[in-house]
């Protein structure tokens, strides 16, 4: 079982990439969530190999799965955030992180390392974004159900991920350096929570596309 955790971050969003491939009708240039999925196969996938066949450090695969992810991740909200104000803090905010991952780059923590600080600024953002999400819907009289829309499994997986690996991220680093033999059960943990997010994003997916109508 222990074998089968250390692969879940590739595994979980393959078979979730596969699953959207099949499936089809993909709007590929809008549809954020799907190419999250691709990038977490892909640079998973290309870490794993680093890691497992050629034997070489990959850590500096981390700051681009942050960087990118993080990207991804805040198109997406800023897409389907409806108040203005909002929207505006999520550009601000995201330019801020950016800053503030090249500062920590050239500074703090280099390609050698693993970027706990940008890993943990980006979660609390991620879950600020959140919890804006769900304060948006609170504030909007649908005509829907709420769990009748995707955005919602996905918010909700997003949360929940980056909520429960804020710790694992924060403190990796300083495991890697002082006490690596916990590193592998710390990671595997990440993973399994990674297929959390991962079974959310499913649920979101087989969400029937919905006219959604708000009164402002």
């Amino acid at each position: 079982m222990l074998q089968i955790t250390k692969y879940l971050d590739i595994l979980s969003p393959l078979i979730l990439l596969l699953f959207v491939l099949y499936r089809g009708n993909i709007a590929f240039r809008r549809d954020y969530i799907f190419w999250f999925i691709l990038f977490q196969t892909f640079i998973n996938g290309i870490s794993i190999i680093y890691d497992k066949v050629l034997l070489k450090d990959n850590l500096f695969l981390y700051h681009i799965n942050c960087a990118f992810s993080f990207l991804i991740l805040t198109i997406y909200f800023r897409s389907i955030f409806k108040i203005r104000k909002i929207r505006v803090f999520v550009s601000i905010i995201s330019t801020l992180f950016f800053v503030f991952f090249v500062i920590n780059l050239y500074f703090w923590e280099n390609l050698q390392t693993f970027n706990s600080n940008s890993f943990g600024i980006a979660s609390l953002i991620i879950i600020t974004y959140c919890l804006l999400f769900y304060t948006e819907e609170l504030l909007s009289l649908h005509t829907i159900h709420i769990t009748a829309s995707a955005h919602f499994w996905y918010v909700t997986g997003l949360l929940t991920y980056y909520a429960g690996s804020f710790i694992i991220f924060i403190t990796y680093r300083y495991f890697i350096q002082n006490h690596i033999r916990f590193t592998g059960l710390l990671w595997q943990t990440h993973n399994v929570i990674f297929l959390l997010l991962c079974l959310y994003l499913y649920r979101g997916l087989i969400c029937k596309p919905l006219q959604e109508k708000y009164s402002l």
